[in-house]
């Protein structure tokens, strides 16, 4: 029996069918429903782009520094690092936000998982990446690259939870989630500071703003409804058209008044 598998049986009976809350959201809808069974979407063909900033306006709130003394490893390894809540570039753009379409996709399509796995790894006590999307049925690989103990704590409220221990650095795990859900938190149960969320979704136009707080997506010409999500500061959202062969600018904008 596969990794995957495993994971899969031993957490079958933690399934809770409820909606998932994120951010400034008691249930952020990410769009769509059961997996689309029309005809395949071709991702070549999307010639429309959608492009832009997620920009925080006012003074970034200092991030507090972790207290690492538990584990003399990441004491050592990860000595002065912050809190990832709320990264800001030099420039004023606002890290780590999700950038999804909620509507206006042909739902009827079949969107295929990417073969390609996503990675999640625990480096320098700490998950990278901080916040990142998945497709509905897409792998994760799991790595654990410190020479400490780590796990992966998986928090949805619709899919599965994961919850894999990795005892040794360069161990790896397989995993994935079945459902389209809205964002959800992973942790590491024996380094509480440690913290990271993604998303599920049934269609492939989503992305995040990284580390340069800049994104993209190509996808068919339409109108489209297209949210941006952030760990503290919830949802905004806006309604863009593009026609093919054009690039449409779309920008965001957070500040500290807009957290709950």
């Amino acid at each position: 029996m596969n990794t995957k598998r495993i994971i899969a049986f031993v957490f079958a009976l933690t399934l809770v069918v409820a909606g998932c809350g994120g951010g400034g959201s008691d249930e952020l809808v990410i769009g769509g429903g059961g997996a689309p069974t029309g005809p395949a979407y071709d991702p070549t063909t999307a010639t429309a782009n959608i492009s832009g900033s997620v920009m925080f306006e006012g003074d970034a709130p200092e991030m507090p520094r972790i207290q690492l003394a538990a584990d003399p490893y990441c004491q050592e390894a990860a000595d002065g690092a912050v809190s990832q809540e709320v990264m800001v570039t030099e420039d004023g753009k606002l890290e780590n936000v999700m950038i999804f379409v909620r509507s206006g996709h042909d739902e009827g399509l079949g969107y295929a998982a990417p073969t390609t796995p996503a990675l999640v790894d625990q480096m320098g006590c700490s998950y990278s990446p901080h916040v990142f999307t998945l497709m509905a049925g897409q792998d994760i690989t799991i790595r654990n690259s410190d020479m400490t103990l780590h796990n992966i704590h998986a928090f949805p409220m619709v899919n599965m939870q994961i919850n894999v221990g990795q005892a040794v650095q360069g161990m790896e795990n397989t995993a994935s989630f079945e459902i389209a859900e809205g964002p959800f938190a992973i942790r590491c149960d024996v380094h509480r500071w440690m913290n990271s969320y993604t998303a599920v979704f049934d269609h492939p136009f989503h992305t995040t703003s990284g580390d340069t707080g800049d994104f993209g997506l190509n996808l068919p010409a339409g109108t489209y409804e297209v949210v941006a999500w952030h760990e503290k500061y919830g949802e905004s959202v806006q309604t863009v058209t593009v026609a093919d062969g054009e690039t449409a600018e779309l920008n965001f904008t957070f500040s500290e008044g807009t957290a709950d």
